[in-house]
């Protein structure tokens, strides 16, 4: 954990050494790798003039490969002053790769420039034959060239996403920063299929056509250990693009397969700013939104019940409604004018909200749905907003248990110095408009018609004949079940008397 915590702080020095590490391995590799040269007239005269000139040659070569170094200390320099500017130094860190290996490979460059500049000394003062001499040193220095550049650029890619960036940029969030092109995976893609096949047999075929030409023979180890460079570098970049894909893919399955269990507190960090950073910012964009999503739908279905929160959110908002032949359901506490008279309002509120929850999960249990609270009454609907051909049968039973529930809540009560809670039930069945009443811009799932007035009328009359719970005989009739004839009564508003029930 502290070379982890030493390696980011100290990254862009790191960065520079890693550079010239690739330098180093790239001149391994060609000194493995070189084939062996003819022995001409143009070639004899080089190495004397090298020879000759030593302390020249010594010269250019230190000062170019010092280059690299120099110009990788001052671009690490240069990035210090940006560290207290989040915004600009991010784009420089997602930058760095690609920075310090271009970086890395000037002193190849300045080298070949150098000799290019000799050659053409020579072959003006010494009319020296500089063909064969400039083709082979450019083929070695494009290919030094581009072998550190690809060694330098793919393991400072794989250090920047799954160290740097991850420990500096915990939340992610920097795919917005302007790419370099070889940030786009497409371009990653290219370049690793150039630098795997495209060149290395580019380079062979040259090396073979001059060897051939000019009759050179190649040691057969050579060609062994050519071969083995050649896959041991390909093996290396695929492992390297692979590790790319790996851990991003995973962190992506992973979130997923939570967000699919329903826990929409993930996050995927993916520290880049290629199609995958994009991937993973827009599935973090995601997973919160199904989050606030999930919040709005529970706290809807606390304001409404779950049913009617999902019926509305299954396209069912507009206004209007749909005939039902459904059971009401009227719950009124018996004086309780007078009982909160005697209390203060936190208690007032406490002790509804305490018997609310109670008769709720009676309701809820038999499926039906509490479609508003009147003050301290409750209006609950059974077979609305989903139809059921149980409804009677169900509302009858959960009037029973909101009777036991309310014997525990007493208890509960008087324990805490609360009043006793007496209620009067109503039940009735028949037809109602059901559906969204209001106005366009402030409506409310409710329903309609003779069937709930008539429920309401019935709740009232328990006071009339001293009873909790009374039962119309079209409800008891649907329920089936053997309950106590109490009266035939007059029903304000209606015509005809209603024959009552009860248990």
């Amino acid at each position: 954990m502290k070379f982890r915590e030493f390696f980011v702080k100290h990254h862009a020095i790191h960065y520079g050494f890693i550079c010239l590490i690739a330098n180093i391995l790239a001149v391994v590799s060609t000194n493995l790798t070189s084939f062996p040269m003819p022995d001409t007239t143009p070639l004899r005269e080089w190495i004397e003039f090298m020879h000759s000139h030593s302390v020249l040659v010594l010269t250019i070569a230190i000062s170019c490969y010092s280059l690299p170094t120099i110009l990788c200390i001052l671009y690490g320099l240069k990035t210090i002053k940006f560290r207290q500017k989040p915004k600009e130094y991010t784009e420089v860190l997602v930058h760095m790769p690609i920075a310090y290996s271009l970086r890395g490979t000037t002193g190849w460059i300045s080298n070949a420039l150098c000799e290019v500049v000799i050659l053409l000394y020579l072959k003006i003062t010494a009319n020296m034959d500089i063909a064969f001499i400039l083709i082979s040193s450019f083929t070695s220095y494009i290919f030094l060239t581009i072998l550190t550049f690809t060694l330098s650029f793919f393991s400072l890619e794989t250090l920047n996403r799954n160290l740097v960036l991850p420990a500096l940029y915990p939340q992610g969030n920097i795919s917005r920063v302007n790419r370099a092109s070889l940030s786009s995976l497409k371009n990653m893609f290219l370049f690793y299929f150039f630098s795997t096949a495209v060149f290395p047999t580019a380079y062979l075929g040259i090396r073979l056509f001059f060897t051939k030409r000019y009759n050179v023979e190649i040691p057969n180890y050579l060609d062994f250990v050519f071969t083995l460079l050649l896959l041991l570098i390909g093996l290396v970049l695929t492992f390297l693009i692979a590790y790319f894909f790996q851990r991003p893919l995973k962190k992506l399955t992973e979130s997923a397969n939570e967000i699919s269990k329903g826990n929409y507190d993930v996050s995927t960090k993916i520290c880049s700013n290629d199609e995958m950073g994009i991937l993973g910012d827009s599935f973090n964009a995601m997973a919160k939104s199904l989050k606030e999503k999930e919040f709005m739908r529970d706290t809807f279905g606390k304001i409404v019940t779950p049913q009617v929160r999902d019926y509305l959110l299954s396209g069912n908002a507009g206004l209007g409604g749909k005939t039902l032949e459904i059971t009401v359901m009227f719950c009124d506490i018996r004086g309780f004018t007078t009982l909160s008279e005697h209390m203060r309002p936190e208690e007032v509120v406490s002790l509804l909200n305490s018997y609310f929850t109670g008769l709720e999960k009676c309701i809820a249990s038999h499926g039906g749905v509490i479609n508003k609270y009147i003050g301290d009454a409750v209006m609950a609907l059974f077979g609305a907003p989903v139809p059921s051909s149980t409804h009677a049968t169900d509302a009858y039973l959960a009037a029973l248990d909101m009777r036991k529930s309310l014997e525990e809540m007493n208890k509960s009560f008087v324990q805490k110095g609360m009043p006793e809670i007496h209620f009067g039930i109503g039940l009735h069945s028949g037809p109602v408009l059901a559906g969204n009443i209001g106005a366009s811009s402030r409506m409310e799932y409710t329903v309609i018609g003779d069937t709930v007035n008539t429920a309401s009328r019935i709740e009232g009359l328990c006071k009339t004949y001293k009873t909790d719970l009374l039962i119309s005989d079209t409800t008891a009739n649907l329920s089936g079940e053997e309950l106590t004839f109490v009266d035939e009564s007059e029903i304000r508003g209606r015509t005809g008397k209603v024959k009552l029930y009860t248990k």
